[in-house]
């Protein structure tokens, strides 16, 4: 059975809906800004509505306001109520993201055909010692690439 690509942007509607009656969503992954936890093409996220105000560390699908969508984590719950987000293969800081921009939140990451809870020890350790490395990040993206060549 061959599969169908469809836009994110189609797709919105109906995921809001099954989001909102407090259903989830599995998403694949694309793109390498969640690297070295997610990988386009092996990786799926399963979404759900999220509880505002979200936390650091939660990892949001959100719609930037040029429309594009992004799974970044959030690294900062600002004063003023709106998050800074990064990528886990990025360095650089994204402020400003409103509560409106946020369309659901990861729950569990599924890794050939095995869920992980965001809960769950491992995860929670992993996502603490990469944001502890954001600071030297850039240098370990840099030279992981570089490796990889």
């Amino acid at each position: 059975m061959e599969k169908k690509k469809v836009r994110l942007s189609e797709m919105l509607p109906a995921m809001e809906e099954t989001l909102s009656a407090g259903g989830t969503v599995k998403l694949p992954i694309t793109g390498t800004s969640m690297l070295p936890l997610l990988v386009a093409g092996r990786d799926n996220v399963v979404l759900k509505k999220a509880d505002l105000p979200l936390r650091r560390f939660d990892l949001p699908l959100y719609r930037r306001k040029d429309g594009a969508f992004v799974l970044h984590r959030v690294v900062a719950v600002e004063k003023d109520g709106t998050y800074t987000m990064c990528g886990d293969n990025q360095w650089v800081k994204e402020p400003g993201i409103s509560g409106e921009q946020i369309i659901g939140v990861v729950t569990e990451v599924e890794r050939k055909g095995k869920l992980i809870s965001v809960r769950s020890f491992r995860y929670r350790a992993y996502v603490r010692v990469w944001h502890a490395l954001l600071p030297v990040r850039k240098y370990l993206v840099k030279l992981r690439g570089k490796l990889t060549k």
